[in-house]
């Protein structure tokens, strides 16, 4: 799915995944998420970052790197340019 992805929507997607990854280990962790949403004023549990985690690490092992961000984030793309296309073509 990121093979679809152009080399600037990589660039963009790697600084976005910089951002999040506060301490710059090359990983989203739980507490990495934590920061990212308690800056919206949210504040999740332990368990609720877990669950979000878990949602997209393919790999299984409790964290985000930058390939299943960029999956995570072509998936996405994909899904947004269907339903703009959904909303002009009837």
């Amino acid at each position: 799915m990121a093979d679809a992805l152009t080399e600037d929507q990589i660039a963009e997607f790697r600084e976005a995944f910089c951002l999040i990854d506060k301490d710059s280990d090359g990983i989203i962790t739980t507490e990495d998420l934590a920061g990212v949403i308690q800056s919206l004023n949210e504040h999740p549990t332990k368990e609720e970052l877990h669950d979000m985690i878990s949602e997209v690490d393919a790999d299984g092992n409790g964290t985000i790197g930058f390939a299943e961000f960029l999956n995570i984030m072509a998936t996405k793309m994909k899904v947004f340019d269907s339903s703009t296309r959904n909303a002009f073509f009837f």
